[in-house]
C-alpha cells in the first residue's frame, strides 16, 4: 500500500498565534485531503506545532520513509522557508511533493522551485485527479483548484478522529462561508478564497455540528466573517444557531465576524444560547485616517464613535469582545499607542491581540510599501519567516524606530500585565453573567501576554541588529534621488 504524508510545516522556534491555546487547533484542511484520499493508500498527517516532519537542519526526514510515495506540504508565507527545507529533505530522500496553500497561491514560481507539483488556490476539488495523476505517472507541475463550491462539504467530513487520536486536540474548526468581497489594504484573503462570499447550506453545517457534539472543548468557525455582509446573509447566519438551539446542539465556540453584528440582536442571543464564548473582530484602528489608509470600509461605515456602544451592545448578550488592533500604519504617532490603551479600557474589550501591520505577498499594502522603497527583510525565501504581525518589514512613517518600541512596551505594561489580565478577568465574570466568556477571554489574554512578549523582544533584536538603521538609510538615500530638491531642505 503506497502511503501520502501530509504535513502543517511549522519553523522552529516562531512565536505567534499558534500558541494562543484556542488557535492551536488541527489542520482541518489537512484531515480533508485525508479524507478524499483513495482508500488504497495508507495517509498520515504530520504537524509541527506538535512533532518535527524534519530535523532542526532541514537534512533529515523524522518519519519512516518506508512505502512514503509522496509528501504533501500547505503554507502561508511564514512558514514558506520551512515547508522548502521540508521539501528539500524529502526530495533528497527520493520522494516526490506537492505543495499548496496561500503562498503557493501568492507565490507558485517559487513554490515550484522547491516541489514536483504546486497546487493554486483549493486542492480540494481537485484532489481525486491529482492522486489519479500521480497514480499513472502524470503528475502536472502547476494545478489550479480554483474555490471549492460549499456543496462538496455536505457529506464530506475532514478525519478528526485521525487527528484527535493522534495529537489530542482539544480545539477544532468547522467551514460555514468562505470568501470576503472586500479589499482591506493589508488582506490576503480575496487572492486565496475569492471575492464572493459563498455560503454553505445551514442544514450541511448543523449535521456536521451534530456529528461532532460534545468531542471538543471549543470550535472556531473558521471563516473570515461568518456574520456576512448583507440582509440575506445576516437572515442565514441567524437561522443557523437558531438551528443549533432548536437542535439542542450546546457547544462553546467562538468566530470571526465584523462589528456590525451589534445592531443585531436576535442574532446575538442565538449566539449566546448556542454557546459561543465571543467574536473577533478586527478593530485595526481607532483613527479614520488609518482606517481609510487601510481601506477598512465596514468600521467607515458604522464610525468610530460608535465602537463603544457596539461593544457594549455585544457583551450584553455574555459575548467576550475579542478585537484586533495593528500598529504601524503611516498615521500612527507617538500619541497613538495611549489612545489605543485608554480606548481598550474605557470601551472594557475583553481580549485585545495587538499586532503590527504586515505586507503580505501581493496585497496592495506590499505593492505600496515596495513601490516606495520602504521593504527590508527582503531575503527571500529566508526572510519569510518575518511575514507575521510580530516583525517589522518595512520602514516607518512618522515613528522612529525607538518611539515605536516604546510606544509597543507601553501597551505591554497597560494591557498585558498579569495584573491588568486578573483585573479584566474579575470585571468580566459580573458584566457578562458568563463564566464560560470570561474564562475564555482570560485564557487568551495570558496566552498573547507571552506572544506580545515575544513581538517585543522581536523589535529590539531588530534595533540591536542595527538592519532597520540601514534600511532606513537606504530608504532616504533613494528618496532624494527621486528628488535632489528634499536632499536641501
Amino acid at each position: 500500500m503506497k502511503k501520502l504524508i501530509l504535513i502543517n510545516p511549522h519553523p522552529i522556534g516562531n512565536v505567534g498565534e499558534e500558541n494562543v491555546s484556542v488557535l492551536n487547533q488541527m489542520p482541518v484542511n489537512l484531515g480533508y485531503l485525508k479524507a478524499l484520499t483513495p482508500d488504497n493508500w495508507e495517509v498520515d498527517i504530520i504537524d509541527e506545532t506538535q512533532e518535527l516532519a524534519v530535523d532542526e537542519n532541514g537534512e533529515n526526514v523524522c518519519f519512516d520513509k518506508t512505502n512514503v510515495a509522496l509528501v504533501g506540504i500547505t503554507s502561508v508565507s511564514y512558514q514558506a522557508n520551512r515547508a522548502y527545507q521540508i521539501a528539500t529533505a524529502c526530495k533528497n530522500n527520493g520522494i516526490p511533493v506537492i505543495m499548496g496553500g496561500v503562498h503557493a497561491t501568492s507565490y507558485p514560481e517559487e513554490a515550484a522551485k522547491y516541489v514536483d507539483s504546486v497546487v493554486i488556490r483549493e486542492a480540494v476539488p481537485i484532489w481525486d485527479q491529482i492522486i489519479s495523476d500521480f497514480e499513472k505517472n502524470e503528475l502536472k507541475p502547476t494545478y489550479d483548484g480554483g474555490l471549492t463550491p460549499m456543496e462538496t462539504y455536505k457529506d464530506l467530513l475532514p478525519d478528526r478522529k485521525f487527528l484527535t487520536d493522534k495529537y489530542k486536540y482539544r480545539y477544532s474548526g468547522i467551514i460555514t462561508t468562505a470568501g470576503c468581497p472586500f479589499s482591506c489594504e493589508f488582506c490576503s484573503v480575496p487572492q486565496f478564497q475569492g471575492r464572493k462570499y459563498r455560503e454553505r447550506p445551514i442544514n450541511d453545517v448543523l449535521d456536521e455540528l451534530e456529528a461532532i457534539k460534545g468531542q471538543y472543548r471549543g470550535l472556531i468557525l473558521t471563516d473570515e466573517n461568518f456574520y456576512g455582509h448583507s440582509k440575506k446573509s445576516y437572515e442565514r447566519v441567524r437561522n443557523l444557531f437558531k438551528g443549533m438551539v432548536d437542535r439542542g446542539i450546546y457547544q462553546n465556540w467562538f468566530g470571526f465576524t465584523s462589528l456590525n453584528i451589534y445592531e443585531d440582536d436576535e442574532t446575538l442571543d442565538y449566539m449566546a444560547k448556542s454557546g459561543c464564548v465571543g467574536v473577533l473582530i478586527g478593530i485595526e484602528s481607532i483613527n479614520e485616517d488609518a482606517l481609510k489608509s487601510m481601506n477598512k470600509g465596514v468600521n467607515l461605515r458604522i464610525t468610530i464613535d460608535k465602537y463603544k456602544e457596539a461593544i457594549k451592545n455585544i457583551r450584553k448578550h455574555g459575548l467576550a469582545v475579542w478585537g484586533t488592533m495593528v500598529f504601524g500604519n503611516d498615521n500612527d504617532t507617538p500619541d497613538t499607542f495611549k489612545d489605543v490603551v485608554d480606548f481598550i479600557l474605557d470601551a472594557k474589550i475583553d481580549i485585545m491581540t495587538c499586532g503590527l501591520l504586515c505586507p503580505f505577498i501581493n496585497t496592495p499594502l506590499q505593492k505600496r510599501l515596495d513601490g516606495d522603497n520602504r521593504l527590508f527583510r527582503t531575503n527571500f525565501p529566508e526572510d519569510w519567516i518575518y511575514y507575521t504581525s510580530h516583525h517589522l518589514t518595512y520602514v516607518l512613517s512618522k515613528l522612529t524606530l525607538q518611539e515605536f518600541i516604546d510606544g509597543i512596551e507601553y501597551v505591554y505594561n497597560n494591557i498585558y500585565s498579569t495584573e491588568v489580565i486578573r483585573k479584566k478577568f474579575r470585571a468580566a465574570k459580573d458584566e457578562m453573567n458568563n463564566l464560560n466568556a470570561a474564562m475564555f477571554a482570560f485564557r487568551v489574554n495570558l496566552d498573547w501576554q507571552e506572544v506580545y512578549k515575544h513581538l517585543l523582544e522581536n523589535l529590539r533584536d531588530l534595533q540591536a541588529s542595527g538592519d532597520y538603521e540601514r534600511a532606513l538609510e537606504r530608504y532616504e538615500a533613494l528618496k532624494n534621488q527621486k528628488n535632489p530638491d528634499m536632499a536641501n531642505t
